[in-house]
């Protein structure tokens, strides 16, 4: 990914936390949208259509945040049976945290590919 888009979703990213919004980033180029939702529990990093860019998305919002994501899941979006939506979850609550963590953990449809060991115990806290 390119300088000139790591900035753009950089400053999407803090438009996001300022507001506590939702921000959409469209990269014309190849047709992908990437949207940053912000809450005080988590950020949510969503991309569409080019899952090749996740590992630059995850690199660049890390640095920005100095710590890796807590989960990394894609499923089928529910308006459009072949399109796939890839997520990556930084939580920033403890209750908010597990509260999104069970939420995303009761949806059958969530292919959930990598969890960090804060999830992995806010999942085990679950059981």
């Amino acid at each position: 990914m390119e300088k000139e888009f790591h900035r753009v979703l950089l400053d999407a990213l803090t438009e996001a936390m300022v507001r506590k919004s939702v921000v959409t980033v469209k990269n014309v180029e190849n047709s992908s949208i990437i949207v940053v939702t912000v809450t005080e529990d988590e950020i949510i990093i969503s991309l569409s259509r080019i899952p090749s860019m996740m590992n630059d998305v995850i690199s660049a919002v890390s640095d920005c945040l100095g710590r890796s994501p807590d989960m990394v899941y894609n499923r089928v979006s529910v308006l459009k049976d072949d399109f796939i939506i890839y997520y990556m979850v930084w939580l920033n609550n403890n209750e908010g945290g597990r509260s999104f963590i069970e939420k995303e953990f009761s949806e059958a449809q969530n292919r959930i590919t990598y969890l960090s060991q804060k999830a992995l115990t806010y999942l085990q806290d679950m059981n």
